[in-house]
């Protein structure tokens, strides 16, 4: 059975005390690209061996505050809700990023745990003095190949792209794990050159203000 649960899904921890003592295995250590054929990519990614996931349809709602600067602290809190387009179950998760940990990736701590009901999970936070931005849309074709996951997206209002990811159980894994994920991407004709380190949240955001701009 293929685990869809990456690219932005990390295990949830049962305590506080067992939170603290295994951060390091939140290490998210990831790329993103932008391609321009999904399928050819996800075919070369068969061939390297890969195997197909779920078909997800993934919401994902950002928050800002007064009280805490996420943007300043390159931090991101968000409530994703997910429709598996194969089997029709719904399911939420609430996650908290920190900031990248390197000038080349992605790689970040990340910690997420699923929720019961995406829109009171939205509520609770709107009632307590968080604010939300338009969200993030997506269709998302999980792929997975021993501990690399990949997902194939096509993101509305952006367009089509790549993002390989390996949880990592320690720190000291990061640079192994990053030199892994590069590899593939060389092997399915792509580089570190062609990777961004922007989030969908801000290209999507960049996006509308160059629109209104150019309204004015």
């Amino acid at each position: 059975m293929v685990n869809n649960k990456s690219c932005g899904y990390v295990v949830s921890r049962e305590s506080a005390g067992e939170l603290e003592r295994n951060t390091a295995m939140g290490v998210e250590v990831e790329i993103k690209l932008k391609i321009d054929d999904r399928d050819k990519v996800a075919e070369a990614l068969r061939q390297l061996g890969f195997e197909d996931g779920a078909l997800v349809v993934e919401t994902d709602t950002y928050y800002t505050a007064a009280h805490h600067d996420f943007a300043a602290g390159d931090e991101a809190l968000r409530i994703r809700s997910v429709e598996n387009l194969n089997t029709g179950e719904k399911s939420a998760a609430i996650t908290y990023k920190g900031a990248k940990l390197d000038k080349v990736s992605m790689s970040r701590l990340e910690l997420e745990t699923e929720i019961g009901d995406a829109f009171v999970g939205r509520s609770i936070l709107e009632h307590i003095g968080f604010t939300p931005v338009p969200p993030v849309e997506k269709r998302r074709q999980y792929m997975r190949s021993g501990e690399v996951t990949a997902c194939v997206d096509a993101v509305k209002g952006l367009g089509d792209y790549l993002e390989l990811e390996i949880i990592t159980d320690s720190e000291e894994s990061r640079p192994q794990a990053l030199k892994k994920i590069e590899n593939i991407l060389q092997k399915i004709g792509y580089s570190m050159d062609d990777t961004t380190r922007i989030s969908y949240l801000t290209m999507l955001l960049n996006k509308n203000k160059q629109a209104e701009m150019s309204d004015i």
